[in-house]
């Protein structure tokens, strides 16, 4: 089963921090962003002419330089392709001292397409491209109106907030007779034409200048909201960006909301709906009683284990890590899940006790984050796992149970 994007989100967050504490002892570290669109031919013979054109006076870095390329060759030489969204890729000899070096290349799928061919060589990784795509979350716009005036929002990553309020000024419709009522309504018509204009130039400034929107919806009682669209008001770019139009009962700050409520489904890949949306169902489940919720690590274990979990809700500061101990000689292992704060603790007195099968006291130790634990218990029976990031009212009420909790398909009997 597919990871899904809160999933992905978090392990590049962790290998991005990975890869940040990595130091090169001089200019020996490779970064590349290849774009799908790159040859990897092409790609060989730019690395061949770098390699080629280096001289290094001390021979120690010299090995580790020309090591470096050429092991990064051969490995893009056993490449057939580069994914859809491009490739990144970083190598070099990682080493705490003289007598500790190995070698090392990292390949990440970045979460979106990459359009800039980038290659660097320095004493660390250059990551900023990695970073971009997760600082800047997918930022939507909204605008909330009707003739008395507009309100406009922004959806930033788990952040949802009051942009601006302007009113129009312009009165409500007249119920005079004759000339003087043709004459009103084409006043009153002026004067919404100037209006829309000024919503339609706020907009461009705030979600193309200010902040890069990637969609827009607009919403609001009657037709105000459609007259806007239809009437060409909008820049180019906003009109191309346009999701969704919502017809709503209030304006204002409770308009916005609404907007927000009302188009989950539509923004169900955006991460602040889709945690409302699981969460909600949750505290839902929750109240019932015989609700298909629970929580605590060891009872969402279980349920795992037995099929009946459909979704999994954890936080992503559980601080939560698996100690797999196995034994060198026979094989056998043993495993907790812990609090990192007790890690180093733990293992000593894990590794200290001889091996129950064979009496052996050498051990391999692993440590797993919880998030894998989880997921790889999930993969097996097609459960879902959603993390939970940054802070938010869904954090919040998770973190409250524990910060593990899940949703269940069914109840065993």
């Amino acid at each position: 089963m597919a990871s899904s994007n809160s999933v992905k989100q978090y392990k590049l967050r962790k290998r991005i921090a990975w890869l940040s504490n990595k130091e090169g002892r001089e200019i020996e570290f490779i970064s590349l962003y290849i774009p799908s669109t790159t040859s990897i031919d092409e790609l060989v013979v730019v690395l061949k002419n770098a390699y080629n054109s280096k001289v290094i006076e001390d021979e120690r870095v010299s090995n580790r330089f020309h090591g470096t390329f050429k092991n990064t060759i051969q490995h893009l030489k056993l490449r057939k392709e580069i994914p859809e969204n491009g490739l990144a890729i970083f190598a070099g000899t990682l080493a705490n001292n003289q007598e500790n070096e190995v070698f090392a290349i990292e390949e990440i799928v970045p979460p979106e397409p990459l359009v800039t061919y980038v290659f660097e060589i320095d004493d660390h990784f250059h990551l900023e491209p990695l970073r971009q795509m997760l600082r800047n979350p997918r930022i939507v716009g909204f605008i909330v109106m009707d003739s008395k005036g507009a309100s406009f929002g922004l959806l930033n990553g788990e952040r949802f907030e009051l942009n601006k309020n302007i009113t129009s000024g312009i009165p409500g419709k007249s119920k005079k007779g004759g000339q003087s009522q043709r004459r009103y309504e084409r006043e009153r018509n002026m004067e919404l034409g100037f209006f829309f204009h000024r919503v339609a130039e706020y907009a461009t400034k705030e979600f193309l200048e200010n902040n890069k929107v990637m969609a827009l919806i607009v919403g609001g009682p009657g037709t105000t909201k459609t007259n806007l669209i239809d009437g060409g008001y909008l820049h180019y770019e906003l009109k191309n960006a346009l999701l969704n139009t919502v017809d709503t009962q209030s304006v204002g700050k409770e308009g916005l909301n609404e907007i927000l409520d009302k188009s989950s489904e539509t923004l169900k890949n955006m991460c602040l709906p889709e945690e409302k949306i699981v969460v909600h169902r949750f505290l839902e489940e929750l109240h019932k009683q015989n609700g298909l919720a629970i929580y605590g690590l060891e009872t969402v274990l279980v349920a795992i284990n037995n099929g009946e979990v459909e979704t999994v809700l954890v936080t992503d500061n559980t601080e939560l890590i698996e100690i797999v101990a196995t034994c060198k000689r026979c094989g056998l292992s043993k495993k907790k899940i812990i609090y990192t704060k007790k890690k180093a603790q733990f293992i000593q007195e894990m590794v200290s006790k001889t091996c129950k099968k064979c009496n052996a006291n050498e051990y391999e130790v692993e440590e797993k984050d919880i998030i894998d634990v989880l997921e790889d218990a999930a993969s097996k029976t097609d459960a879902r796992v959603e993390v939970i990031t940054t802070a938010s009212e869904a954090k919040t009420k998770i973190t409250f149970f524990g910060g593990i909790a899940a949703l269940l398909r069914y109840h065993f009997k």
